[in-house]
């Protein structure tokens, strides 16, 4: 499949407008992935679309809204219930210093992300086809992404137990009156923390920019 001149055009200037320079080879990855993604929907409803305009800028845009967020130097990144892998896909495919681990739980989804791992030669990305709740105690990241999860509250007691010190859970969430009422509940359970943090940063999509995006950063000190 080739990408048309718009679809390559809005991929190429997200790209930039986040920072990240659109060279051969990402956009090569970036349409074998689109690409991949469209055979499997055919069989497997991994996302609600398969309008390839759709996919680069609700998905793999939406997924990069984060990347000027993180931390330069090699992160280590979980990303729970990863799904058809976002964010943790367009994540590896940008910046290989990203060391990523993508846990989906489904047996179908993690297969399909296995396959697009070995596709893309994607050396940075771990899939661990299990629960969050079965990964060990033992392993703990700089950064955990939740995209699509749910309440904060169950983002933040599935994450908790993986974080470092100076570390952050970053989730995807939309329009504001929403979401403050999660962050409330959320901060008054953690009231007597004080090694916990949470602020909300609002965050903007090339072609999505009317529609409301934030994210919830939920920071250990």
């Amino acid at each position: 499949m080739e990408l048309d001149f718009g679809e390559i055009l809005l991929l190429q200037e997200g790209l930039e407008y986040f920072g990240i320079t659109p060279s051969n080879e990402i956009l090569s990855r970036f349409t074998l992935f689109i690409e991949e993604l469209l055979f499997w929907n055919r069989k497997t409803n991994l996302v609600g679309t398969n309008n390839t305009r759709d996919i680069i800028a609700r998905h793999i845009l939406d997924s990069l809204s984060i990347y000027p967020l993180l931390r330069g130097g090699i992160l280590t990144i979980l990303d729970i219930g990863s799904g058809a892998g976002f964010p943790a896909i367009p994540l590896a495919v940008v910046n290989n210093r990203f060391k990523i681990t993508a846990a989906e739980r489904r047996s179908k989804r993690a297969g399909f992300l296995r396959n697009v791992v070995n596709l893309l030669s994607l050396n940075n990305v771990e899939i661990l086809e299990s629960d969050v709740k079965d990964i060990g105690v033992d392993r703990k990241f700089d950064v955990i992404t939740a995209r699509g999860i749910g309440d904060l509250d169950l983002i933040y007691d599935l994450s908790k137990r993986h974080l470092k010190e100076d570390s952050m859970i970053i989730a995807f969430k939309g329009r504001i009156n929403e979401l403050e009422k999660e962050v409330s509940r959320l901060r008054e359970k953690l009231k007597d923390s004080e090694e916990i943090g949470i602020h909300i940063e609002e965050v903007k999509v090339p072609t999505l920019e009317e529609e409301e995006r934030h994210v919830v950063i939920i920071e250990t000190k």
